[in-house]
């Protein structure tokens, strides 16, 4: 069974990340080039997934404009799901990148960028037990039915970053070179000899 990670398009507060202070993180659109992205992603998943395949998606706005935008081009007996397990890393129902308090710097410091939980919000820790959730029932149960070849996952990059942290076992350390995979840009995970492998296979190049 192949699984597909993609990242959500570019969205409105990948632009401008201070519209967190007043506007929900479930609640950013896409942006023009973001829909653009996901077009283009959506043309790319439509010469490789069959009829035998399933989609997942965050139900965040953003991750829901471009699961869309893919599944309108796939075979129509492709299911379509959402799962809260697959949303974003929780900063708190409203962040304010321009208030940050000295005590939350300091406790920032002294955790870790893993281990530090946001006020009212997570730590990545706690993204890395919602992927490692998803892999152990949704994804294993799929995987026991043999219904599927192909699953595909649309949701967000500190979601990817841990569910690839869990699949390939590294150490928690290396998170601290932790990049965002490009936006809509597709990630391909396969089984052999009992281990899993990885490889970037899509990135959207969006004309200005």
């Amino acid at each position: 069974m192949n699984i597909y990670l993609i990242r959500h398009g570019e969205a409105e507060h990948n632009v401008d990340r201070f519209l967190m202070a007043h506007t929900h993180d479930s609640q950013h659109s896409l942006t023009e080039i973001g829909h653009k992205q996901a077009q283009l992603t959506a043309e790319f998943m439509k010469e490789i997934v069959n009829e035998k395949s399933v989609l997942f998606c965050s139900p965040y706005l953003r991750t829901m404009q471009t699961a869309q935008a893919i599944h309108s081009l796939l075979p129509e007996q492709v299911s379509f799901f959402q799962n809260p397990l697959l949303r974003e890393w929780e900063f708190g129902n409203l962040y304010d990148f321009n208030n940050r308090t000295p005590e939350a710097k300091k406790e920032f410091k002294a955790a870790g960028q893993f281990y530090f939980r946001y006020q009212n919000g997570e730590s990545l820790a706690d993204v890395y037990l919602r992927a490692t959730m998803f892999m152990n029932t949704v994804l294993e149960r799929a995987k026991q039915q043999g219904r599927y070849e192909n699953v595909v996952i649309v949701t967000h990059a500190a979601f990817i970053q841990m569910f690839l942290t869990f699949l390939m076992n590294w150490p928690i350390e290396s998170l601290e070179k932790f990049k965002p995979v490009e936006n809509a840009s597709v990630i391909k995970i396969n089984e052999a000899d009992w281990d899993y492998q990885y490889e970037k296979i899509f990135v959207p190049i969006v004309e200005e």
